[in-house]
């Protein structure tokens, strides 16, 4: 089946209502003909025929999921798991209620939980998952074993439990990640936790953010798949707590994640000025990372910045430099994240198997039936491949070999069925490609003889690689760069680029880093979690010692892991779900065809095409054969070897099989031993052509049509003219018919029309009537408020001409007492100028004084006190022209009262002037006395310097020169002191 990714949801595709309708077609009803006939494809289809094939034939399934990143796989396989815990209740019929089993909810939740800390934002996917997952759900079908009777009223295989394996994480990720991608899911949903959450698992994880952390750094991404980093770490800590990971367990958990973090915020310096070592110099991170892993600082700062060298027979250290000490952190932090994700892997298989949980662990014993979900990295091919892509790869070469051979089964199986000899199937397999990377001088095991050699690196394994497979049709050789070499997969050629291939192949964490891990109080980091620390240990003889010097390799193990797959699933009948991704935008309703058509080919659906149609590319079946080519049969020449006792699909296949010996005739062959080999096969339902026999006949097809196409012609021709006479004489009628309702309309209209206008005319006539009336009445009410208005405005006048005389009458009395009181007024002020004019004189006499003092202090400071100085000119000019104001009042005293209030004004400007003055020459002194102070002080402290230096000094210059200096600042203290005294004493 091929699912395409829309990139968006189609929420009808995914009710309830189609899980009941295609589990209850597929599996629960008894039906004659297949079902999926009449059914549109549908991975719902996939994983009920999965069920049907464990639940009644008795045998173990598997469905593998494949694609490139971003193209739905793990959308896929939940929509299949989701589907397989429904269709296993049993048939559902309306109003029935859904419930799940405990262990089956276990089962359907811990899918997300692996999503959190095994899938990362990448630039094709936002979820997109960085491992490969194997999980095989559990089924009792252990009343179906015992009973040979199979019911479909009722469910006799349960979903019991599952188990999970994971391959190929990532690691690298956990350390470095594109500016547009992200690390794993789990560390953004932790540091989007609320504070109080945080500080319950590491005190020092409050407050702090994504940019607290390089590791994990700054994102644009707030939400994955519609929801927050918070949110997200809300349900995860749901699951966590459902398969039973909670308290201590949890802070455990947790502060293995701080742990990994904390790595990458490490840094390191030279010690000492030597760049052969290193320290750390981020000391609070050490400490931090110290206090969470329960080990003393400086055990940790060694375990970075030194490596244990063992000889047979001594033991020595040997400092790294910085670049080593950091790439050691990336190192530790990788090796912690995979040991916390084997043990949620782990925590996982604990809390769902069904050998602990089904039935409180009574059918530990059981074997119990297998629905294997793959979902695997699909065949990649970049710009840059390295030891990556090379392993992935790998994979997919050894599943399309077990998917070639899926599809030769089921051709194998439908030529049996058609009766049709298989000597005509011819396909071609990768074993090449596989004989290449896995055969004994295979490129395996060149790059694993290379992690155990000495001083192996990656240009002598492509060299070794190239030299030992030199005959191999698959490996390309180029010859413009020794660091890289090419295979010929079977998806198409790639070019891999061998840097770091002998580095990412050692799985051997530093003797230091493992002591380190070990001495940690954290139970996850403290332990191995991997297949070999696990297993349980088994009794009998002891088994020869493997040598130390080879050391297990990332391939080693992955290939040993594949092994095992692929034997679990060539012992399941296996389905296949190839998801394809339509554009690089990920935007809906846009098809791009040429990567499309790439990840067809990539996913082997092309060659599976290839295969199928090897011998013969086309197939109809019988019934449309005969209709079809009906035209070109002879019968009298090429006559049916059919009878009456013949059944139907016997009989029609007798037709075809005569009326195709006539049509491709020219078309047969004679082979080397002299046998005719004919263009087709007729089989029991369907014929099969070879390459261009059904593009002839259809070029032929034509043949004995003319005399057809002529009846054709006669009697449509003759319906036609039949149907336009009796169109005619139908639309003359008809059209009289019309003209006659035309007229009885238009009449009808007309009257209608008069009367309505009559009546727009009658209450047009009332409305204007109406209007009048309401006018009038306006106009009449408008003139009785006018004469009541006039009227109350000549009471308010009377009144006011009254009050008005009344007024006049008391001006006047008031009027003469004023007129007496002002004739003695001008005496009594002429006394108050006078008395006045005394009192400004002395100011005056006192401010020319002030004036004098402020003058010395100008030409002390002359340059910072320009604009006081102008001030003051100013200020000497009113007061000159006060005075010449106040002699002119002594000879003209009638011009006292126009002047005095001038004078005042200008008295008050003189005296806020004066008042600034005094305030910016106390503020001027206090400077000069600060100054002064600052320097008795400087004096002081050059005298306490020169006494050290001359007890201390043995250069007799550096003691003259700073004798110099000290007498200079001592003398200029002085005069400065001398000057201040003499501006106080003023």
């Amino acid at each position: 089946m091929i699912a395409v990714n829309p990139f968006q949801w189609f929420h009808d595709l995914y009710t309830e209502k189609k899980r009941v309708y295609y589990s209850n077609r597929l599996v629960w009803e008894a039906a004659d003909q297949d079902p999926r006939d009449s059914m549109e494809p549908h991975v719902y289809e996939v994983s009920s025929l999965s069920y049907k094939g464990l639940a009644f034939e008795m045998m173990n399934q598997s469905i593998l999921v494949s694609g490139e990143s971003g193209a739905g796989k793990t959308e896929t396989v939940k929509i299949c798991m989701n589907h397989m815990a429904s269709v296993q209740k049993g048939p559902i019929r309306p109003g029935m209620e859904e419930s799940l089993d405990p262990v089956v909810q276990r089962v359907v939740e811990s899918n997300p939980l692996l999503e959190a800390f095994g899938n990362a934002k990448t630039r094709r996917n936002d979820n997109s998952s960085r491992f490969g997952k194997y999980l095989q759900l559990q089924f009792d079908n252990s009343k179906m074993k015992e009973s040979s009777l199979t019911s479909r009223s009722v469910s006799n295989c349960l979903l019991a439990g599952s188990k999970c394996d994971v391959y190929l994480l990532e690691k690298n990720r956990v350390c470095v990640h594109d500016d547009w991608e992200r690390t794993y899911h789990i560390f953004y949903q932790l540091l989007a936790a609320p504070d109080d959450v945080k500080g319950k698992f590491w005190s020092k994880l409050k407050g702090t953010s994504n940019k607290s952390f390089k590791y994990v750094g700054e994102t644009d991404t707030k939400k994955i798949e519609g929801q927050t980093d918070a949110e997200h770490f809300q349900h995860t800590i749901n699951t966590l707590e459902l398969i039973g990971i909670s308290g201590d367990k949890l802070k455990t958990l947790v502060r293995a994640l701080c742990i990994t973090m904390q790595c990458g915020n490490l840094t390191f310096g030279a010690k000492g000025g030597d760049r052969d070592k290193s320290e750390i110099t981020s000391k609070t991170e050490c400490s931090d990372l110290a206090e969470l892993m329960g080990v003393g600082v400086n055990d940790l700062n060694l375990a970075f910045t030194e490596r244990t060298m063992k000889t047979r027979t001594d033991t020595y250290k040997v400092p790294l430099n910085t670049e080593a000490a950091k790439d050691a952190a990336d190192a530790f932090a990788k090796e912690v994240y995979g040991k916390v994700f084997l043990w949620v892997v782990k925590e996982i298989n604990a809390a769902t198997c069904a050998e602990d949980n089904y039935k409180k662990g009574s059918m530990a014993t059981f074997e119990y039936g297998i629905i294997g979900l793959l979902d695997i990295f699909g065949f990649e091919s970049f710009i840059v491949n390295r030891f990556e892509q090379l392993c992935i790869n790998y994979a997919n070469e050894k599943l399309q070999q077990k998917f070639t051979e899926d599809v030769f089964r089921a051709v194998q199986a439908e030529y049996e069925a058609e009766g049709i000899a298989l000597a005509e199937i011819q396909y071609d397999d990768n074993t090449d490609v596989l004989d290449l990377i896995e055969g004994r001088s295979g490129l395996l095991a060149m790059l694993n003889e290379e992690c155990v050699r000495p001083k192996g690196n990656d240009q002598d394994f492509v060299q070794k690689a190239l030299v030992s497979n030199k005959s191999s049709p698959c490996l390309i050789v180029n010859m413009m760069d020794r660091m890289s070499f090419g295979v010929h997969h079977y998806a198409g050629k790639v070019m891999y680029d061998a840097d770091k291939f002998v580095t990412s192949n050692q799985d051997t964490l530093p003797t230091d880093l493992e002591d380190i891990g070990l001495m940690s109080d954290n139970d996850i980091i403290n332990k191995k979690h991997d297949d070999e620390a696990v297993a349980p240990a088994k009794r009998g003889p002891p088994k020869r010692q493997r040598s130390n010097i080879v050391a297990p390799t990332v391939w080693g193990k992955y290939k040993t892991q594949l092994a095992s797959l692929m034997g679990n699933l060539r012992k399941t009948n296996s389905r296949y779900i190839r998801c394809i991704k339509p554009n690089m935008k990920k935007v809906p309703n846009v098809m791009e065809h040429v990567p499309t058509v790439e990840q067809l080919r990539c996913a082997g659906v092309v060659a599976a095409v290839t295969l199928a149609r090897s011998a013969f590319p086309n197939r109809l079946d019988n019934s449309a054969v005969r209709f079809r080519y009906s035209s070109t049969w002879d019968k009298n020449a090429y006559p049916s070897i059919k009878n009456n006792g013949m059944a139907h699909d016997e009989a029609l296949r007798c037709d075809c099989d005569a009326m195709m010996t006539e049509a491709l005739k020219c078309k047969q062959e004679i082979d080397d031993k002299g046998l005719v080999k004919k263009a087709f096969v007729v089989g029991r339902t369907k014929t099969y052509f070879r390459a261009g026999a059904l593009e002839y006949l259809e070029s032929n097809r034509q043949t004995g049509f003319d005399t057809q196409a002529a009846t054709i012609q006669k009697y449509a021709r003759g319906f036609l003219v039949r149907k336009q006479f009796s169109d005619l004489v139908k639309g003359r009628a008809e059209a009289e018919r019309e003209a006659r309702e035309a007229a009885e309309r238009e009449a009808r209209a007309a009257r209608e029309l008069a009367e309505s206008a009559k009546e727009e005319r009658m209450m047009k006539r009332q409305n204007d009537k109406q209007k009048y009336e309401d006018q009038i009445k306006s106009l009449k009410k408008q003139l009785d408020d006018a004469d009541e208005h006039r009227e109350k405005k000549l009471l308010e006048a009377e009144e006011r001409k009254e009050q008005a005389q009344r007024e006049l009458e008391q001006l006047r009395e008031d009027t003469s007492e004023s007129a007496r009181k002002a004739m003695m007024e001008p005496k009594k002020l002429a006394a108050q100028q006078k008395k006045k004019l005394e009192e400004q004189t002395k100011l005056i006499e006192f401010l020319k004084k002030e004036n004098k003092k402020i003058r010395k202090d100008h030409d002390k400071i002359k340059d910072k006190f320009d604009v006081v100085k102008s001030n003051n000119d100013k200020l000497i000019a009113a007061n000159e022209n006060t005075g010449e104001n106040f002699e002119e009042l002594n000879d003209d005293t009638g011009k006292v009262n126009n002047k005095n209030e001038d004078l005042l004004t200008t008295l008050e400007k003189a005296k806020k002037q004066n008042k600034t003055l005094k305030e910016d020459c106390m503020k001027r002194q206090d400077d000069y006395m600060t100054q002064a102070e600052t320097r008795l002080e400087y004096q002081k402290t050059m005298a306490r310097i020169l006494n050290m230096i001359q007890e201390t000094s043995k250069e007799p210059q550096i003691v003259e020169d700073t004798c110099v200096i000290a007498l200079e600042c001592e003398a200029e203290s002085k005069s400065i002191m001398a000057a201040l005294e003499a501006e106080v004493d003023m």
